[in-house]
């Protein structure tokens, strides 16, 4: 087996026992996987995992990313996996502390370690903030005010540990015995492998996350902290009589669209750049000249409902196509293995934990959805045992697309209350929320599972670095969201567009007093961007392959309903940096591109969080 390679002091690396360049475990049958893991992979207490520092480092890493998340979710409605550039971030701060003070910062990490600590970094960064940026924030978009600070923090940890919970008896079939990709998951256990094989190959992707986020960093500090830049350059002209600047067409100095446009890939920044030109350059104009809405009026207000039903259409409809994929989940959860038992089986989370953990959070879910937020218990019930449906249909589509559905899965228990409970808007923002947050989590913790089974970790300190994981999250993100977030004026401007909490919102009122209440136009271009939205989606999945790479991402053109064209520009300008960066390089889209746009995310997300604090407390 592959040994570490000596470096100097500074890159002293430890000892590994596990095969560093496998990354599926042979066998063709149940047993033989578990055997070959066990006897070959499993490091046992051979090297050190869940450990104090460990934690520590996971839980300052994932205080950070879920500051860098919540504030991109706030801003672009997305959020960005951190398992890689946590397990980096580790691995280089614990580095920086061996060379200050090496004998606090004792030896160096173990991979096992690095794994623990990405997997603490990625629940509390990744898992645990979803439901605030969609739903919460569609809750005070709704209400006007915020549920109690205590409900939202409980309501945070609960169910997001509550769905690390229901992954659980999904482990051992989803990714032991079938192997699922999940390829964040994979690749996060690569990146161990590496850095813990040579410090070197780990320097040129630490240069491009340092060099993205300083320069991220400085353009913000210098904009929204001295105020000495525009937030958008506007372009000069008319267009149909209306100018350009008042249709949003410009430069964004923000760069947080550009890394986060090299990330999601030219497609869909190129469908989001061709829906902006349609719905800004095309619609807009004529929605001011008609009358629809005043000269003064506000155009994203207006095209958040065309927005709103392309997206709907597209994730339900995307969602429901793939039959095979919910087939095997639901197959799954009504099917056992005729498995043999295998030692292998006393390593797992025992059913004494999990049934354990049941008992106790759920009735403290259905007593918080009670008080807190004013949910029927009947119904709340209803929502935690359909969550652990949709949490087992979230695991199996991340296991094989890396793509977390919660958006879809969100809607579909909006849906279902809007049939329960009809006229109860904070019922229906409050259940989803239950499935947002639950299925986010379960899918995360069987990543982390994923990377932790690649190398060696013992499965329950996988899921005890989970649960840390979910309660560092919720301590941090719940006061971080009410102190960017204090009330309903936060949301909705240049700021934070606040674009999944406006989607959010938007279905919640239709389910609640129906279309009756819109102007006709807006009914019609609600009806033309849902058919639109619909045959896009299916042409996505019934053309040939070699036509389907230029039929615009129905998803990229909804999300240009919901944001300033501008911000469409810098993530097309994004995408197209990438293209061109991997067309020269092969390799740098998984590489320097990939760190180079993160560092791009987290530098301007920390100082804008900082700064927005900064304004808040003083």
């Amino acid at each position: 087996m592959s040994q570490p390679v000596p470096q100097d002091d500074s890159e002293e690396v430890a000892p590994t026992q596990a095969p560093l360049t496998l990354l599926r475990i042979p066998g063709d049958s149940p047993e033989a996987l578990d055997t070959f893991w066990l006897r070959e992979v499993f490091q046992a207490d051979r090297v050190p995992q869940l450990t104090l520092r460990a934690v520590l480092l996971g839980s300052g890493i994932g205080a950070i990313t879920c500051a860098t998340n919540l504030y991109a979710g706030l801003k672009m409605a997305v959020a960005f996996p951190v398992a890689i550039t946590a397990a980096l971030l580790a691995h280089t701060a614990h580095g920086a502390m061996r060379r200050v003070a090496p004998g606090v910062a004792g030896a160096p990490l173990s991979p096992l370690e690095t794994c623990s600590a990405q997997a603490v970094a990625s629940s509390a960064g990744y898992a645990t903030g979803g439901a605030l940026v969609s739903v919460q924030g569609a809750w005070l978009l709704t209400t006007g005010s915020h549920p109690p600070g205590w409900a939202l923090l409980a309501w945070t940890f609960l169910l997001s540990a509550l769905g690390v919970l229901f992954a659980v008896p999904l482990k051992r079939k989803l990714v032991d015995h079938e192997q699922l990709p999940f390829a964040t998951g994979t690749a996060a256990a690569a990146t161990i492998r590496a850095l813990h094989t040579t410090g070197v190959s780990s320097r040129p992707r630490l240069s491009m996350l340092g060099l993205g986020g300083g320069i991220a960093a400085l353009v913000t500090l210098v904009r929204d902290g001295l105020g000495r830049l525009p937030y958008v350059f506007p372009f000069p002209g008319t267009l149909s009589g209306v100018s350009l600047e008042r249709l949003g067409f410009g430069f964004e100095t923000s760069l947080l669209p550009l890394g986060a446009g090299a990330l999601l890939g030219l497609r869909l920044t190129a469908s989001w750049l061709l829906g902006a030109l349609l719905i800004h350059g095309v619609v807009a104009p004529r929605v001011f000249t008609s009358g629809l809405l005043p000269p003064e009026g506000d155009f994203l207000a207006w095209s958040l409902w065309p927005g709103t039903a392309a997206l709907t259409t597209a994730s339900l409809l995307h969602f429901a196509l793939e039959g095979r994929v919910l087939g095997r989940a639901l197959k799954g959860l009504f099917k056992r293995s005729a498995v043999t038992p295998h030692p292998v089986d006393a390593l797992q989370v025992p059913g004494r934990w999990l049934l354990a953990g049941l008992a106790v959070l759920t009735p403290a879910t259905l007593a918080v959805a009670k008080v807190g937020f004013g949910v029927p218990l009947p119904h709340a019930a209803l929502a935690v045992a359909l969550s652990f449906v949709l949490c087992l249909i979230a695991c199996r589509v991340t296991g094989e697309t890396d793509v977390t559905p919660v958006g879809p899965l969100g809607q579909v228990t909006q849906m279902t209350y809007g049939v329960l409970l009809p006229r109860n808007v904070e019922a229906n923002l409050a259940t989803a929320g239950i499935t947002v947050n639950a299925a986010s989590s379960a899918a995360d913790l069987l990543s982390d599972v994923k990377t932790g089974h690649l190398l060696g970790a013992h499965p329950r300190r996988v899921f005890l670095a989970q649960l840390m994981g979910c309660a560092v999250g919720a301590a941090a993100v719940v006061p971080l969201f009410f102190l960017l977030v204090p009330d309903r004026s936060a949301l909705g401007g240049e700021r934070f567009p606040a674009p999944a909490a406006t989607v959010t919102a938007s279905i919640a009122q239709v389910l609640a007093s129906g279309l009756s209440g819109l102007e006709p136009g807006t009914r019609a271009a609600l009806g033309w961007a849902a058919l639109a939205a619909a045959v896009l989606t299916l042409a996505e999945r019934l053309l040939p392959t070699r036509v389907r790479h230029w039929v615009p991402s129905p998803l990229g053109m909804g999300l240009a309903c919901l944001l300033p064209a501008s911000t469409a520009l810098g993530f097309f300008l994004g995408g197209v940096a990438a293209a061109l960066a991997r067309r020269a390089q092969p390799g740098a889209q998984e590489g320097r591109v990939v760190t180079l746009a993160a560092g791009l995310i987290a530098g301007e997300g920390l100082v804008g969080v900082v700064i927005v604090l900064s304004q808040a407390l003083w």
